[in-house]
């Protein structure tokens, strides 16, 4: 504040300029008359300027008065707002202190509109300090803010609508599930991406996928949420989405908060295999995962939208590759002169000469870029989710974000038959009326659980030997090492195709590169003998006694379908034909009903699955589980036994395989 200049007054005899010293001689004038006589006239001039001089600075003294008690208020104000919020911090501890601590439930979330206590601000200051630095990363890589924002609005395609209000609410979804898992008490948010040689990696080192790159950005600030961020790459080279597709929990796990397939060079233009995988990431997964396409093609990114209109999936994204994203001037430039994003775009991130470096795999660079512009998306998440906790305003409908009991009609054209070797209830389930009925495009649609055992890798959870009971021979361990005859001779063999282990030791001969995908299968000839598996019904609780109804032990009581596939590889035209060259007895009788299943499960134009029909008579056997012999902890078992019963099935043309037993349970 400007100081204010002294009041100054006519001189007045001997009489000081300041008011005090003019009010004193004021007083001393009255104290003689013979001087207040002489002087009555100038006296009554002075008293007169003295007291307006007096008013105005009392006036001034007034107004400075006032602005320190206003001050004075606030500050007042201030201290019993913040105790006041202390005191209610303390209060609702059990909400607020341990909201991103992963024990408030989310009814209380619902309930109790959370608030932010002293000790998360330091948390939230330093996530957001990472969110600018991060920003200004991803800036400074690509080409500066303005070039780099118009690359990544190419590179992710929302599945909501492009207007604000949908973008701001599928973003807004995004961030609730971050929230949902800071809740629980492992503090997890899993992001588990499916796919094949792309997302692999191959080419470049496992760590150098995209997958990787992305979580090295995000996990420091997921860190500041007081979140593990756990990254799952479950990706195998050269698989089709089919059968991985049954097998979700087994590759990237129930607990999964995201998921992802990659698309972009095995499976053609159409989407129905997508629709699938999309519908069984929705009934298998607890969570209803958000899905990451990494793909442009329209008629899949369609399909994306399309669930994100029936409401199945909120916040999905399609993630375009560098073909797509980056503007082919940049490399017009010396290498010097482009942003640093953009340098070495052509150099592979392993040694050169080592497997999987062709034209159609991304290199180093480009898995990079897509990671980035993967991370960046859940930046602007992470963002949201903390604008949400700060202001309390995380009230989070959680039944948004858990698996579908009820499924949406199919976008695809689904041709309900009978037939086996269209199991489209398998796929996309079936509408809950009939088939027939001129409704059921409009009826809710329905999906018995899939079960899966699987001997590909990496693999979370249900290995094929969980359900193995005999009939194979001691695993020598190490999948290159070539099994030699005898063993075949003597059983079914845990091995490798021939071009599975060409290929990988040729991984190993530049140190492996850190891949852990392998095609393991169990390969039987006509020598081999009988392989018997034991299949658990996991499907909806059975009330009623089985014992006094001799009918409830059929197995078609229990089970509805059983699907089994080979391993994926070419071998010629002498290698074993599972619909023709082996035999399947399931629950004690042979199945007569071997077909390939033809709308789903190719790869290179090869069907790789086929459907085993269970007989009529074929029944299951009850146990008990953990030795509790009560009837509510019966399991109901399916025993299949299998061989290989076409004697001109050889090793050296091609054994039989099993890679997957897929089954439903109803």
């Amino acid at each position: 504040m400007q100081r204010r200049k002294p009041v100054t007054t006519p001189p007045v005899g001997s009489h000081s300029n300041n008011p005090k010293n003019g009010t004193s001689d004021l007083n001393d004038a009255t104290s003689t008359t013979n001087k207040f006589a002489s002087f009555s006239r100038t006296n009554k001039v002075a008293s007169g300027n003295i007291r307006k001089n007096r008013h105005k600075l009392l006036g001034n003294w007034f107004f400075a008065a006032l602005l320190m008690l206003l001050f004075l208020v606030f500050v007042i104000v201030v201290g019993i707002r913040d105790r006041s919020v202390e005191s209610r911090h303390q209060d609702n501890d059990s909400v607020t202190k341990n909201m991103m601590r992963g024990s408030v439930p989310t009814n209380d979330l619902q309930n109790d509109r959370p608030k932010v206590t002293n000790d998360l601000m330091y948390d939230f200051k330093n996530a957001r300090d990472k969110i600018r630095q991060i920003r200004q990363e991803f800036y400074d890589r690509y080409g500066g803010q303005t070039e780099a924002m118009s690359m990544l609005k190419r590179g992710i395609i929302p599945a909501s609508s492009m207007d604000e209000t949908s973008t701001n609410r599928a973003m807004r979804h995004t961030a609730e599930r971050i929230l949902l898992a800071a809740q629980n008490v492992e503090k997890r948010f899993v992001m588990s991406f499916g796919g094949y040689s792309v997302t692999v990696g191959r080419g470049n080192y496992y760590h150098q996928s995209y997958p990787f790159v992305m979580e090295k950005v995000l996990q420091p600030l997921f860190k500041d949420m007081d979140l593990e961020l756990i990254v799952r790459n479950s990706a195998i080279g050269g698989i089709p989405s089919f059968p991985y597709g049954w097998c979700l929990p087994n590759f990237l796990g129930k607990d999964s908060d995201v998921v992802s397939w990659d698309y972009g060079m095995n499976e053609g233009q159409d989407a129905d295999a997508f629709e699938s995988y999309l519908r069984q990431s929705v009934a298998t997964l607890d969570k209803r995962p958000m899905m990451i396409l990494l793909d442009t093609k329209r008629s899949r990114v369609n399909m994306l939208k399309a669930y994100h209109d029936n409401g199945s999936l909120l916040d999905s994204i399609a993630v375009g590759r560098g073909e797509v994203v980056v503007k082919k001037d940049i490399f017009q430039l010396k290498e010097e002169d482009r942003p640093i994003g953009f340098q070495k775009w052509d150099e592979w991130g392993a040694p050169k000469g080592s497997p999987g470096q062709s034209n159609w795999h991304p290199k180093m660079m480009e898995h990079e870029l897509i990671g980035w512009m993967i991370a960046m998306h859940f930046v602007d998440a992470v963002e949201v989710a903390l604008d949400m906790a700060q202001s309390g305003n995380v009230q989070i409908d959680k039944s948004a974000h858990v698996k579908l009991s009820l499924l949406p009609p199919p976008v695809s054209h689904v041709v309900h038959s009978n037939e086996p070797q269209t199991p489209s209830h398998l796929l996309y389930g079936v509408a809950l009326q009939s088939h027939n009925s001129s409704d059921a495009s409009a009826s809710p649609w329905h999906m018995d659980p899939v079960s899966c055992r699987t001997s590909f890798l990496p693999n979370i959870q249900g290995g094929l030997s969980d359900i193995v009971v005999s009939g194979v021979t001691q695993d020598v361990g190490d999948d290159l090492k070539s099994r030699d005859d005898s063993q075949y001779n003597s059983g079914w063999v845990v091995d490798v195709g021939k071009v599975e282990r060409d290929t990988k030791r040729k991984v190993e001969r530049v140190g492996g590169l850190g891949y852990i995908d392998m095609k393991n299968a169990i390969y039987g000839i006509p020598q081999s003998g009988t392989l018997r598996f034991s299949i658990p019904h996991e499907g909806p609780i059975h009330s009623h006694d089985h014992d006094h109804d001799p009918d409830m032990l059929a197995a078609s009581h229990w089970f509805d379908t059983l699907v089994f596939c080979e391993v994926n590889e070419k071998r010629g035209s002498n290698e074993c034909k599972p619909e023709t060259d082996m035999t399947f007895i399931v629950g004690g009788v042979e199945s007569k009903s071997v077909v390939q299943i033809t709308n789903a499960a190719a790869y290179l134009k090869k069907l790789i699955c086929i459907n085993v029909g269970i007989p009529e008579d074929a029944v299951i056997t009850l146990k008990t589980a953990n030795g509790d012999v009560s009837e509510q902890n019966e399991v109901a078992e399916l025993t299949i036994d299998v061989f290989v019963s076409n004697p001109n099935v050889t090793r050296e043309n091609g054994a039989c395989s099993i890679s997957h037993v897929v089954w439903q349970s109803h």
